[in-house]
């Protein structure tokens, strides 16, 4: 499942300046996201640099259900249902099988 998480990421419009950076980075900061264009972030969809009017169908839905999952996290202590985490346990596991990159 993609999850937006606390990856550092620079964003340079310049392609060039951003293929420089990268490589000076790797050694100090490997876990930097270098980005110049948007599909080059491993958190899209959920990258704000995104915007939701830039987002497809697919990742529209995706983002939806990975909200859904959670918000259902967050409050499964303060309902306890068990449909509830019947549901919960369901959108994860259908997160888990649909690809990183939806069209």
């Amino acid at each position: 499942m993609l999850e937006s998480n606390s990856t550092p990421r620079i964003i340079c419009n310049d392609r060039e300046l951003a293929d420089q950076l990268r490589p000076l980075l790797a050694h100090t900061a490997p876990d930097c996201e270098v980005l110049s264009m948007p599909h080059d972030c491993s958190a899209a969809p959920f990258c704000r640099w995104h915007g939701e009017a830039r987002l497809g169908p697919a990742w529209r839905v995706q983002a939806a259900l990975v909200e859904a999952t959670k918000v259902l996290e967050r409050t499964r202590h303060a309902f306890k249902s068990r449909e509830l985490g019947q549901l919960r346990q369901h959108l994860t596991a259908l997160l888990d099988t649909l690809p990183d990159n939806p069209k």
